[in-house]
């Protein structure tokens, strides 16, 4: 499980309720346990602005854990950026959005991707919403170029995904969704995304003209690594977990498989060449 807030930056919160954000880790890691519970077993990564107070000490008690810290929604310098990540943060949550711009003298959460200080370390891996709406396709490219082991492919979907345009409902959030953008009613702030993630596959393979197999490993491989289960996960390998997607050659979805089990056909495309 990935949890994403309330540990976040007011300044760059989203469609986060304010009211619901926590300024910082006053009590320290004590904070962690009173908001999420004291048994922090299912919890894959957190995404947390590490501008906070007593952020570094947090961070290095959920790395020691097993638990991965992927920054976001911040307004952070490139400094306190990389001080996070020296102290165990491993990831940027969606690179480009709820954070400050690239700025030439200070880069904040962006400059993170090429820092020399933190160039002996493992490549800095980022969630990126590849739909055309959240992130330019510019934007795209340069990202994957200067750290192309580096990007994780993310839908950031809400649950109207499929429903088609309309206003529809996010816990106590009303959403306005006009073909591929979900915004908050009435507002131009986007409220994560209606893009499936073959899409984003399909649409991370146009703009920065990379391999299909370099574009799935952004939903596969590239995850597994940030996460460290590779030993189960993100390949086909012998012994990995029985769950894969089957695709046409268009890289659309023909048929969904947990542990083996087939849990989803698409009838309509099933008899296309895969």
């Amino acid at each position: 499980m990935h949890l994403e807030g309330p540990f976040i930056s007011a300044e760059k919160k989203g469609a986060h309720p304010r009211q619901h954000l926590i300024d910082g880790f006053e009590n320290g890691f004590a904070d962690i346990l009173q908001v999420y519970g004291t048994s922090l077993e299912h919890f894959a990564y957190i995404t947390l602005a590490p501008e906070l107070k007593n952020s570094k000490e947090v961070i290095g008690e959920l790395v020691n854990r097993q638990i991965k810290v992927s920054l976001g929604h911040s307004a952070a310098s490139l400094n306190i950026a990389e001080e996070a990540i020296l102290a165990g943060a491993s990831g940027i949550t969606h690179l480009f959005n709820a954070m400050s711009p690239f700025h030439h003298r200070d880069p904040g959460l962006i400059g993170v991707l090429t820092s020399s200080k933190i160039a002996h370390l493992q490549p800095i891996h980022y969630g990126i919403i590849a739909d055309g709406v959240h992130t330019c396709d510019s934007a795209i490219c340069i990202a994957y170029r200067t750290n192309p082991r580096g990007m994780m492919l993310v839908t950031d979907a809400v649950p109207a995904l499929g429903l088609g345009d309309g206003v529809h409902h996010l816990g106590d959030v009303t959403v306005d969704i006009r073909g591929h953008r979900a915004v908050l009613l009435g507002t131009d702030t986007l409220v994560g995304s209606v893009c499936s993630l073959d899409e984003c596959v399909r649409y991370v393979m146009k703009v920065t003209e990379c391999s299909k197999e370099q574009a799935l490993e952004c939903a596969t491989l590239h995850p597994a690594e940030f996460l460290g289960i590779t030993d189960r996960k993100g390949t086909l390998d012998f012994g990995r977990d029985a769950d894969f997607v089957m695709l046409d050659e268009q890289l659309s979805v023909v048929a969904n498989f947990i542990a083996g089990k087939n849990v989803f056909t698409n009838y309509a495309m099933s008899k296309r060449p895969v």
